[in-house]
């Protein structure tokens, strides 16, 4: 009997064979990250830690919710990866068994650095201000639901939500007196969110005398279901291997870097306390991340 096969027919029994093995971009998992365009070094810093970890996977970014839907998809496992802030709700979650947290400063300590949004008309409307009492007289602007709206009013200072803010539309309710200055952070203002808000609100400005600060950290939190076990362990591992190689600051510094010298030293710095958290929050394996820039 003949053994050999047609061409025809060895074509028809390699694809069957083909169907039978593992496909690998059928292995490769995909997980979704909430994110923001601001944040491309924690995502490429999430993508050093998987590679270091030896996970192969791919990350596909979740659409914008509030931190309520957040909560609640990345516990339903719809949404494996969060990259905000800690907060008091988050903390208690993790406690709770709820969610998952891996304490790696993403912006090396410098999210607490507040410098205010004013308006250009209005840029020498800080300049007096030398005490927390002088700030008490003005109103403070925040994003709807962030954490930063307690810290502010537990010092004492009126601070109103603002719904809309991702391009720069506050500028709106400083224009008609509602608030007076919309803080964010000093270097992710100076390397993005000033440009970025000023295509659609040219009259926004940076101001340049005060500076707040509290301890306010940026951290990746991953969904307690199972299906995100095995990225929970990857980037544990993996974000240990970079913080301790150098790859992490590496990285930082390539996409982001410490403000120049001129925007943040002599300034009026006022600093706030933090009610739900001290630095300690950070680990010490993390903490040689924390740029500890000089205030003069």
């Amino acid at each position: 009997m003949s053994t050999s096969f047609s061409p025809c027919r060895r074509s028809l029994l390699g694809l069957m064979a083909g169907a039978c093995l593992p496909s690998r971009a059928a292995t490769r998992p995909v997980y979704s990250v909430q994110t923001e365009p601001s944040l491309a070094h924690c995502t490429a810093l999430l993508h050093a830690a998987l590679k270091a970890s030896g996970l192969s996977a791919d990350l596909v970014n979740a659409p914008h919710a509030t931190e309520e839907r957040n909560l609640h998809e990345i516990t339903a496992g719809r949404i494996h990866i969060n990259l905000l802030p800690a907060s008091p709700t988050r903390l208690k979650r993790v406690q709770e068994g709820r969610l998952r947290m891996i304490p790696v400063p993403l912006e090396r300590g410098l999210l607490g650095w507040r410098t205010p949004f004013v308006l250009e008309s209005h840029a020498a409307r800080l300049s007096h201000v030398r005490t927390l009492a002088d700030l008490r007289a003005l109103t403070i602007g925040q994003g709807s639901s962030w954490w930063d709206v307690e810290i502010y009013r537990k010092a004492g200072i009126t601070t109103r939500e603002v719904q809309s803010w991702r391009n720069g539309e506050f500028a709106e309710q400083m224009q008609t007196g509602v608030i007076d200055l919309f803080p964010m952070g000093l270097e992710e203002s100076l390397s993005y969110f000033l440009p970025h808000f000023r295509q659609r609100y040219p009259q926004l400005a940076l101001d340049q005398f005060l500076l707040l600060k509290y301890p306010w950290y940026r951290f990746v939190w991953v969904s307690p279901h199972p299906s995100a076990d095995t990225l929970y362990q990857a980037l544990q591992t993996g974000f240990d291997i970079i913080a301790e190689n150098g790859q992490f600051e590496s990285i930082w510094s390539q996409m982001r870097q410490l403000p120049p010298t001129e925007s943040w030293q002599k300034r009026t710095v006022i600093s706030l306390e933090n009610p739900f958290y001290s630095p300690d929050i950070v680990p010490p394996r993390y903490r040689h991340l924390l740029l500890q820039p000089h205030l003069s």
